[in-house]
C-alpha cells in the first residue's frame, strides 16, 4: 500500500487529467460526461460510455461487481451519494484508495505492484513521460503490451494522448514550460513488463567447441 504522499505528482496530476478533472471539487458526479453516457448509451442500445467520476470507479471496484446493469449503476449513484454527501472520507482518502487498486496490467494492481512491473521503481520516483503512460492504461490496462512496437518503442498514436495531457497540466501550470517542451511520448521498461512486450530466449547459448 502506497500512501498518496509517496506517490509521484506526475502520475496523480496525469490520472486526475485522464480521468476525473474536477474529482476534488464535484459532489461524486460529473453530470456533463454523465448526460453525454446516457445519450450515447441510448444511441447505442446498450452501455457503451461510463461517464464515471473517480468516486463512482472506486465505488464499483470497491462495492460493486463490474456487470453494467441499470439496477447496479442504481446502486452505485447510491453509494457514491452517500459517501460524498456524508463526508464519510475525505477526498484525499478516496483518491489515495483509488491508486491503490486501480488495474495497471494483467493482475497488476495499484500504483505499488504497476511501478515495479514497469519500471523497477519506487511510486515516487516516476517520470513525468512514465506518468502519462500508466494513466493511459486505465481504460483497458491488459492490453498494455500494444501499446508497444516489436522493439519496445510506445507507438506513435500515444503521441496525440501525450500532448493533450501535457497541455492540460500545463495549462494548470502543473508542469513547467520546460517539461512540456522536452517531453517525448518515450519510455524504457526496466520490469518484468519487458518480457510481454520483448521476449527474450529463456534457454541461454551455449558455445560450440
Amino acid at each position: 500500500y502506497t500512501p498518496l504522499d509517496a506517490v509521484s505528482p506526475y502520475f496523480r496530476n496525469s490520472v486526475l487529467t485522464s480521468e476525473d478533472g474536477n474529482f476534488f471539487f464535484h459532489n461524486g458526479f460529473n453530470e456533463e460526461a454523465f448526460r453525454k453516457s446516457i445519450a450515447e448509451n441510448y444511441k447505442a442500445g446498450k452501455f457503451k460510455r461510463g461517464g464515471s467520476t473517480i468516486t463512482m470507479q472506486l465505488v464499483k471496484n470497491v462495492f460493486l461487481t463490474r456487470k453494467k446493469t441499470i439496477a447496479r449503476k442504481a446502486e452505485e449513484a447510491l453509494i457514491v451519494w452517500l459517501i460524498e454527501s456524508n463526508r464519510f472520507y475525505s477526498k484525499e482518502r478516496m483518491f489515495e484508495v483509488y491508486l491503490n487498486i486501480i488495474e495497471l496490467g494483467p493482475d497488476v494492481y495499484g500504483i505499488g505492484e504497476a511501478s515495479r512491473f514497469y519500471f523497477n521503481k519506487k511510486p515516487s520516483e516516476i517520470t513525468l513521460s512514465e506518468g502519462i503512460f500508466l494513466a493511459s492504461l486505465l481504460p483497458h490496462p491488459k492490453w498494455f503490451k500494444y501499446s508497444f512496437d516489436k522493439d519496445g518503442n510506445l507507438k506513435p498514436y500515444l503521441a496525440d494522448y501525450y500532448r493533450v495531457v501535457s497541455n492540460f497540466l500545463l495549462r494548470k501550470e502543473l508542469i513547467t514550460q520546460q517539461q512540456h517542451d522536452e517531453l517525448q511520448p518515450v519510455i524504457e521498461l526496466k520490469g518484468p513488463a519487458k518480457q510481454f512486450v520483448v521476449p527474450t530466449d529463456s534457454v541461454p547459448s551455449v558455445p560450440l567447441d
